[in-house]
């Protein structure tokens, strides 16, 4: 097996040998393997007379330009065994030309070469040139735009003066990759024009940038400057004395200064720009707030047209004092007899120094109410007194008094109002104006709900006309508590009081879920309200989501001032996920996700159902029972009709003055009429089984009730005897009413038999028909085909007397009209 791979390995490295002795016949040639973007390339291939690839072959020479073959009209035969190629121009990254010996249409690479594209330096842009006053060089620099990796480029700077025209003898050779430079001082003077440009150079070319003309000095940065000293002789003046750095200070020549002034609390800003001064002069600032602290900043610079230098270090100095001019606004509140008084500055007041001290006072009786150094004060207000006194003092005097009159608590208040944010700082306050006459003016204060301790309330006057206002200075995201009272003559009207958000987020965090109550189908669930400073935002509601591990999910939506909510139906012995979703105006948060299984059904829980199912049921029951006996004719004939025992009957005379028991009432509003019999059967028996029940069947009887003459009314009385067969029997009647019989659903059927062996007819009641005698087995009966309605007159009555003589249970059926009776 060695020997096998040993042969193996020899093979590849002779074949790999051959290649390599093949390829050393053949020779390529470029005249530059680095050429300007766009230029033709031209490449030569030479080979050998004695090259094995070509001896005794006929071939030919392809080009490849990287992975792809070259169109056939670049390359030509320059001489017997030289070939050469021109390609029109190379990819910007170059490329690799390769020379392959083709025999038929077998290519075999030979040789190649790699010739790399560039293009010439770009021309720096952006020179500028500063002095440096420390060191008096002068320190340019510019952009040198693109830059090839594979060849550097190289700039030189050249400086020269305008006056003379004469360049500087040694140009600035800068190093590769570098593009600043520093020109040494005896290379200019400090107030005389140079121009400077930069020379960038490669192998392809070289570009130059635009000159730059300047004054040195005029360029030059000075170091911030420095306040050494400010003073305060003036009432409204600061005086201030400064100069250079020390490393600039031997400079003699005038600067530009900008000084800036600000109060030591933010609220006022003073810029004053002075065209020319030297250093060490004294600069006085004038019209300044008296007694107030200011700190004061400047910088300075050589050339209108140059930057400034940096700022100096910060000086706080302060005016000088006098007593407060102006008035205060106030804003008193009374409960009971406890004031609380209010105030802030009002336009025209001026505090004019440092540490106020606020007195309220009383005049009848002269008498300090309150002393205090911040902007409100609670005190006791004495019954009598109706108006006090807001006086502003400090170390150089006191201010004239402001006066405050109370105003007692009266009707009357704004209804409606609307708050549109502005920024994240400030809100716009509308609201209708009042009506009435009486209205001098209306106040809003404001207090922040979050601050722990509580925020001093801050207030704003408005006069009655107006109905809007924007309140600044808010903190974002924090509730504020608004109110709007109406100013009257003589007092002051109930407050409209809302809570506002300059703007509004997500809540900062989520109630946590608790589970208070459970059972087998219901939960419920309680959390607490979000802290105020964690809200951010009008709390708009709260959504409970609630699924099993079927997903099947419910949502209840609460409102903002609910804290619980009850889930039901829920499924016994069930584990459910809970989670919580709070909103307001800015956005939504999910709380955490709480799970709960459900109980099974308990013993109290099943007797607390199954009890009311019970007593429901009894009285469903005793209701159907008390109507069926409070309807008990109409139900026992719905559900039990009566129908005759012919073993306990007797037929008699229908009139219309008997009542018709079991009849229900006729639908149609119509005369009571007779009752007629419709068909009349006779059932003889076999004599060999004369008396069974069981023998009778349908083919015994004579007829169906259908053969008998149509010229007869169905409410006439027909009687059919089946003389057929002359045999002893026992006669039994069926009798059937041409008329509805009982009104349930349930049709008769169009024959009813008796199952009875008695006698038809055997009530002794006297004034029934007398009572049928059973005919003997041996006798006959005669032969009657048909009988006719009964007679009507006395005449025929009398024909058809012996006729009716022979059949006794038929002349008991006699029904006369009841007309002629």
């Amino acid at each position: 097996m060695a020997s096998v791979w040993l042969v193996f390995v020899l093979w590849i490295y002779i074949s790999a040998m051959i290649k390599v002795i093949q390829a050393s016949c053949v020779k390529i040639h470029t005249p530059a393997p680095l050429v300007l973007a766009g230029s033709p390339v031209s490449v030569s291939c030479s080979i050998e007379d004695d090259c094995s690839l070509t001896k005794g072959k006929d071939f030919r020479v392809a080009w490849k330009i990287d992975n792809d073959f070259a169109p056939s009209n670049l390359s030509y035969q320059k001489s017997n065994r030289t070939y050469s190629v021109i390609i029109p121009s190379l990819p910007d990254a170059g490329a690799t030309i390769a020379c392959a010996v083709c025999v038929k249409e077998n290519c075999q690479i030979v040789n190649g070469v790699t010739v790399k594209v560039g293009y010439p330096p770009s021309v720096p842009k952006n020179l500028g040139c500063y002095l440096n006053l420390t060191s008096l060089q002068l320190l340019c620099q510019w952009d040198p735009g693109q830059e090839m990796a594979s060849h550097p480029t190289n700039f030189t700077l050249r400086i020269f003066r305008t006056e003379s025209n004469r360049v500087i003898p040694d140009p600035y050779v800068i190093p590769p990759r570098a593009h600043s430079c520093s020109i040494q001082r005896e290379s200019y003077h400090l107030f005389s024009e140079v121009e400077i440009n930069v020379t960038a150079v490669n192998v392809f070319g070289n570009a130059t940038s635009e000159t730059l003309k300047l004054i040195p000095m005029e360029t030059a940065i000075f170091d911030p400057p420095k306040i050494k000293r400010v003073e305060a002789d003036v009432l409204g003046c600061l005086n201030y004395t400064w100069s250079l750095a020390k490393s600039q200070d031997w400079l003699k020549m005038s600067l530009s200064v900008e000084l800036r002034l600000k109060t030591v609390n933010n609220t006022l800003d003073k810029k004053l720009v002075l065209a020319t001064r030297k250093q060490k002069s004294k600069i006085n600032v004038c019209g300044l707030l008296h007694g107030t602290d200011y700190s004061t900043i400047m910088r300075v610079k050589y050339s209108p047209l140059r930057n400034w230098s940096e700022w100096s270090d910060p000086e706080i100095a302060t005016t000088l004092m006098k007593a407060p001019t102006g008035s205060l606004e106030t804003w008193l509140k009374v409960n009971d007899q406890n004031a609380e008084l209010y105030w802030k500055p009002s336009e025209n007041f001026s505090a004019n120094g440092r540490n106020l001290l606020y007195t309220v006072e009383s005049r009848e009786p002269k008498k300090a109410l309150c002393f205090t150094q911040e902007n409100h004060c609670i005190f006791n207000l004495p019954k009598k007194v109706k108006t006090v006194y807001l006086i502003a003092a400090n170390a150089a005097g006191r201010s004239d008094h402001t006066v405050v009159v109370y105003r007692i608590k009266g009707q009357g208040s704004v209804s409606k109002f609307s708050v549109h944010p502005q920024s994240e700082t400030s809100l716009l306050i509308e609201w209708e104006r009042l009506k009435s006459p009486h209205v001098t003016g209306y106040v809003l204060e404001w207090r922040s709900l979050s601050e722990t301790p509580a925020a001093p309330l801050s207030f704003t006057l408005m006069d009655k006309t107006n109905n809007s206002t924007i309140v600044t200075g808010l903190t974002p995201y924090m509730p504020y508590n608004m109110s709007i009272y109406p100013k009257y003559d003589d007092w002051i009207g109930r407050p409209l009081t809302f809570t506002a958000y300059s703007s509004e987020k997500a809540p900062s965090v989520a109630p946590m879920l608790n589970v208070t109550k459970i059972s087998h189908s219901y939960v419920k669930l309680k959390w607490n309200e979000i802290p105020l400073g964690q809200r951010n935002g009008i709390i708009q509601g709260y959504t409970v989501f609630v699924w099993d591990e079927r997903n099947d999910i419910k949502v209840l939506m609460t409102s903002a001032n609910e804290t619980s909510v009850v889930v039901r139906d829920l499924q016994p012995f069930t584990t459910y996920n809970a989670l919580m979703t709070v909103h307001t105006m800015g956005g939504s948060l999910n709380g955490s996700l709480r799970s709960f299984t459900t109980g099974n059904i308990e013993g109290i829980d099943m007797v607390l159902f199954v009890i009311p199912a019970c007593i429901g049921s009894s009285l469903l029951l005793i209701i159907v029972v008390f109507a069926c006996f409070g309807k008990n004719e109409r139900v026992k004939m719905c559900l039990w009709p009566i129908i005759p025992d012919p073993a306990n009957s007797s037929i008699k005379r229908w009139t219309n003055t008997d009542p018709l028991q079991g009849m229900p009432p006729f639908k149609e509003d119509k005369d009571t009429v007779l009752v007629y019999l419709s068909h009349f059967s006779l059932l003889d028996l076999s004599e060999n089984e004369p008396f069974k029940s069981d023998y009778v069947k349908e083919n015994q009887w004579s007829h169906d009730i259908d053969s008998h003459d149509e010229s007869h009314s169905s409410f006439q009385t027909g009687v059919r005897y089946d003389s057929e067969h002359d045999r002893d029997s026992v006669p039994y009647a069926t009798v059937v009413f041409g008329g509805p019989y009982q009104n349930h659903s349930s049709g008769l059927p169009a024959y009813v038999r008796s199952e009875s062996t008695q006698p038809l007819l055997g009530a002794e009641d006297p004034g029934s028909p007398p009572p049928y005698e059973n005919v003997s087995p041996s006798g006959s009966v005669s032969k009657v085909q048909r009988f006719t309605t009964y007679p009507q007159n006395s005449t025929e009555s009398e024909e058809n007397e012996e006729l009716w003589e022979e059949f006794p249970m038929l002349k008991s059926l006699e029904i006369r009209d009841t007309d002629h009776m």
